[in-house]
């Protein structure tokens, strides 16, 4: 009886360069984001983070802009995750990493996460691939987990310091 094969059938060929490349949409958010950070940072330069007598304020920077005060802080007289965080982005702009962490912690960790961001975004969109990454995806659900998780810890620790007095 003849043998019977399956015609050879070549594998379609995808071509790393083409597949890798970045979405005109992708480019433009990239671009997007990182202005749209400058602009933070921008702010955060303008306003003032330390008080009327030159101390480094903890929090309240915020009150700056007119926005309210903290309901969170004003009810319960605790910090509440974010209390710091305007403040933290407008030491760590002036490179006063030392207050910038003693405002909120987490809050620095952010601001020196965004700051990298700006270039590294910029540089992303006009090469048109990521700059030294896979996917944006896994880093960027890594990056909010080790942010959130870092951002409760401090949290949890300040109301127990809190509680504890």
């Amino acid at each position: 009886m003849p043998r019977l094969s399956m015609p050879e059938v070549e594998p379609e060929v995808v071509h790393p360069v083409e597949s890798d490349r970045l979405s005109i949409l992708v480019r433009s958010a990239l671009i997007f984001i990182a202005l749209s950070l400058a602009g933070v940072f921008g702010i955060a330069a303008w306003l003032n983070p330390y008080d009327e007598n030159g101390m480094p304020r903890r929090q309240e920077t915020h009150r700056q802009l007119g926005l309210p005060p903290c309901t969170f802080y004003e009810k319960t007289g605790i910090p509440c995750p974010s209390c710091g965080f305007t403040t933290s982005f407008a030491f760590t702009v002036r490179l006063h990493l030392w207050n910038a962490i003693h405002a909120n912690s987490a809050g620095t960790m952010l601001a020196l996460f965004c700051l990298v961001f700006i270039p590294w975004g910029a540089v992303s969109a006009w090469r048109g691939r990521y700059l030294g990454i896979a996917s944006l995806e896994k880093m960027a659900i890594n990056c909010l987990i080790v942010f959130v998780t870092f951002m409760l810890v401090r949290w949890g620790i300040i109301v127990a310091l809190a509680l504890w007095k």
